[in-house]
């Protein structure tokens, strides 16, 4: 069988695409993977691996799966099997003298309008300020230059400050500064191991939420806005990639809450 994920959404390759691929590669019916740039490693199990897309794009309805729309609590999991990448890519690189804590977040358009599903830098320094002497905090808000675009603008948050203030390591920075060192050629093979590392978690909608859900521990999630919220899939499906705890939110305040009563 060949797998393509025809250029879709980050979020829904790892939801829909990468258990299916999976899958038959347990099976023994996996012929080729063909997907976007940067994407080799968590193919891992592949040993025909094509990176054919550039742009990554909304497709879900056009994906030779079983399972077409992530937009439900449960998927059908007869040919779904999530790979085990925290036991894949655990390593010694990304080691500290505190548990890692790993937050990611996005500003960017959203449906093609403004920003919606994100950390606002208030909420973002009162999370850094409760957490920054217990944990050593990897921040993730990628650069353009280190995913495959999808076509939303990146804005500027403005929250370098508060990063610099609390001694939080920006990852964009961790990636420049070891991937020659460690052989890492690409973002995503990067946040494989710094996640495999980790057992907790602040993510927001979208794809870095279902990929900080592949490496059980806990998962608290900001979501304002988007279909998760009508089908209740943070409570169903996405404990299923790594038996997770998964928490969620859409008011700020309760957030930080959620965020205190577990870390």
């Amino acid at each position: 069988m060949i797998v393509d994920n025809i250029s879709c959404e980050f979020g829904y390759e790892l939801q829909l695409v990468i258990p299916y691929a999976y899958y038959l590669y347990i099976n023994n019916q996996l012929e080729k993977t063909i997907s976007c740039k940067k994407t080799k490693e968590l193919y891992y199990f592949s040993n025909n691996h094509h990176e054919k897309y550039t742009v990554r794009r909304w497709s879900e309805s056009e994906l030779n799966v079983p399972n077409k729309i992530p937009f439900t609590k449960e998927l059908n999991y007869n040919e779904y099997i999530p790979p085990p990448y925290k036991s894949i890519y655990k390593n010694e690189y990304f080691l500290y003298d505190k548990p890692l804590l790993i937050i990611h977040n996005k500003y960017n358009t959203e449906w093609g309008h403004s920003p919606v599903n994100y950390i606002d830098k208030n909420t973002l320094e009162n999370i850094f300020e409760y957490c920054h002497l217990k944990y050593k905090i990897i921040y993730i808000r990628p650069k353009s230059e280190n995913i495959v675009n999808d076509h939303s603008n990146i804005h500027d948050l403005n929250e370098g400050d508060i990063i610099k203030k609390y001694e939080v390591i920006d990852a964009n920075d961790l990636y420049l500064e070891t991937k020659d060192r460690y052989n890492i050629d690409n973002f995503n093979y990067f946040q494989l191991l710094i996640h495999s590392n980790c057992n907790h978690f602040i993510s927001v909608q979208g794809g870095n939420s279902v990929l900080a859900s592949y490496f059980g521990g806990t998962n608290i999630i900001y979501a304002k806005k988007g279909e998760e919220l009508n089908c209740d899939c943070f409570h169903g499906h996405y404990k299923k990639y790594s038996d997770c705890n998964i928490f969620h939110s859409n008011d700020y305040n309760k957030f930080v809450q959620i965020v205190k009563d577990n870390y």
